[in-house]
């Protein structure tokens, strides 16, 4: 879903919300909002109430068709195009390869990979959580280069970018379950 449809439907939501609290207001007997419900509805001044009933349906058609047809963008990469097909790798298995490749580091406790796709290739970001007795400039690197050289080895795409961020100097272990 894109951003036009999210603020769409932000909108919808909130009309129909609108609209139902009114209703319910008037159901327990609160004649104010009937008012309201009156001039908002009114069938006898149709170049309002026409335009705004196509645009009411119009939207939710939409989000309907977004809600049952639409694509999930973006959550694979092509890898190859033949006559015989493409070759898709889900964005959670690159993330599953790099996690098994920087949790291989002595030093590191915890490894949570992002990937991100961009035009020319990928990008990685890595939030880790290391031991103290690490040497982080050099961690980052030796990580960045053979994540970078490992996905390009197993998979054939492009790493552009790869950010580590270190969230947590820890001295205690994991717990194993």
């Amino acid at each position: 879903m894109g951003p036009f449809d999210r603020f769409l439907l932000g909108v919808y939501a909130f009309f129909i919300t609108v609209v139902f609290v009114l209703f319910s207001a008037v159901m327990l007997g609160w004649t104010a909002p009937l008012f309201l419900l009156k001039e908002m509805f009114y069938p006898g001044q149709p170049e309002i109430f026409w335009p705004f009933m196509a645009l009411v349906i119009l939207a939710g058609l939409r989000l309907l068709w977004v809600s049952l047809f639409g694509k999930s963008r973006g959550r694979h990469v092509v890898l190859t195009e033949s006559s015989l097909g493409q070759v898709n790798v889900s964005l959670q298995a690159i993330e599953s390869l790099v996690e098994k490749i920087v949790s291989q580091f002595s030093g590191v406790r915890e490894v949570k990979p992002n990937i991100i796709q961009v035009p020319q290739g990928i990008g990685i970001k890595v939030r880790v959580a290391v031991t103290p007795d690490v040497n982080l400039p050099q961690l980052s690197e030796e990580i960045q280069n053979r994540v970078k050289s490992r996905v390009m080895e197993v998979t054939g795409i492009t790493v552009n970018t790869i950010k580590i961020m270190v969230e947590n100097i820890s001295v205690h272990k994991p717990r194993v379950e």
